[in-house]
C-alpha cells in the first residue's frame, strides 16, 4: 500500500538518510511475527509499532500472571488473568492505529506452525524456551525466512540473526544441546531492564532487514550483553556439518 496515513509521527525517522520515504514505504509494507509477548515481546513489539510497521502477527497462547509485570512491559495489574495476545493487540492498537495486528492466541507446534509463518516476511524468537526456539528455528529456515532471536537469562542477554536464503547458521549451530534443565522464565530470574535491552535491539534487527540493510545484521555472529559490566561483545558463528535443520 502507498503511504496513506499523517507523517507527522514518523517525522524524526523519516530524516534518518537509511529510512526517508521509501523505506517509511517498506516498513508500512512488512509483515513480522513476534512469537511471544512478554519479556522480550513487548519491547519489540512496541518499537516495531512505533516504527510503522504495518502488519505485525502476535503469537502467544498464555494469561498474564503477577510475576510478569517486572519485565512485561505492555501489561499492567487490571490485566492479570487476561490473554496476553488481546491485551498486547489492544494496546498496541492504541499505541499506533496505523498497524494492522493479527493474533494467534494458541501455541505453536509442528502442525500449524508453518501456516503461521508463511504469511510473514521476518519472525522474532521472543519465547522462553528451547522446545519452542528450536521449533521456530525448524520452521522458518525450513520456509527461508529471516529469524531474529533474542533470549535473556538473569543480568544477561544473547541476540542473533539467522537469514536462510543466505545459508547462514541457525539456532541450532550455536545451541546443538538442548540444556539437560529447562531454562525457562519460571525457573531463572530475570531483570526487567534486560530483556528491555535484548527486545529492542530485536526490533532494530529486523527493521534493519526490512530497510535492505542485511549486510549490517547479526548474521553468523551471536551479541552477548553483559549487564553488570554492561558490555557488549560479539562472536563469530559458523554453520555445523552435521547440525540437522541447514546442513
Amino acid at each position: 500500500m502507498q503511504i496513506q496515513v499523517d507523517l507527522e509521527r514518523y517525522r524524526r525517522q523519516l530524516l534518518i538518510e537509511a529510512i526517508g520515504k521509501s523505506g517509511q514505504q517498506k516498513l508500512f509494507d512488512a509483515k513480522v511475527l513476534v512469537c511471544g509477548a512478554g519479556g522480550l515481546g513487548g519491547p519489540a513489539l512496541t518499537y516495531l509499532a512505533a516504527a510503522g510497521v504495518g502488519n505485525i502477527g502476535l503469537c502467544d497462547f498464555d494469561v498474564i500472571e503477577p510475576s510478569n509485570l517486572n519485565r512485561q512491559i505492555l501489561y499492567n495489574c487490571k490485566d492479570i488473568k487476561k490473554s496476553k495476545a488481546h491485551i498486547a493487540k489492544k494496546k498496541l492498537k492504541k499505541f499506533n492505529p496505523d498497524v494492522k495486528i493479527k493474533i494467534y492466541p494458541e501455541k505453536l507446534t509442528e502442525e500449524n506452525i508453518s501456516d503461521i509463518l508463511k504469511n510473514y516476511d521476518v519472525v522474532i524468537d521472543a519465547v522462553d524456551n528451547f522446545k519452542s526456539r528450536y521449533l521456530i528455528n525448524r520452521a522458518a529456515y525450513k520456509s527461508f525466512i529471516p529469524l531474529v532471536c533474542g533470549a535473556v537469562c538473569e543480568l544477561e542477554g544473547i541476540l542473533t540473526v539467522i537469514i536462510p536464503k543466505e545459508n547462514t547458521s541457525c539456532l541450532q549451530c550455536i545451541y546443538p544441546i538442548k540444556p539437560s534443565t529447562e531454562l525457562t522464565s519460571k525457573v531463572f530470574g530475570i531483570l526487567g531492564a534486560i530483556a528491555g535491552i535484548i527486545g529492542s535491539l530485536q526490533a532494530l534487527e529486523t527493521i534493519k532487514f526490512i530497510l535492505g540493510l542485511q549486510h549490517h545484521c547479526l548474521k553468523n555472529k551471536i551479541l552477548i550483553f553483559n549487564g553488570i559490566e554492561n558490555t557488549y561483545r560479539i562472536r563469530t558463528t559458523s554453520k555445523r556439518k552435521n547440525c540437522p535443520v541447514c546442513r
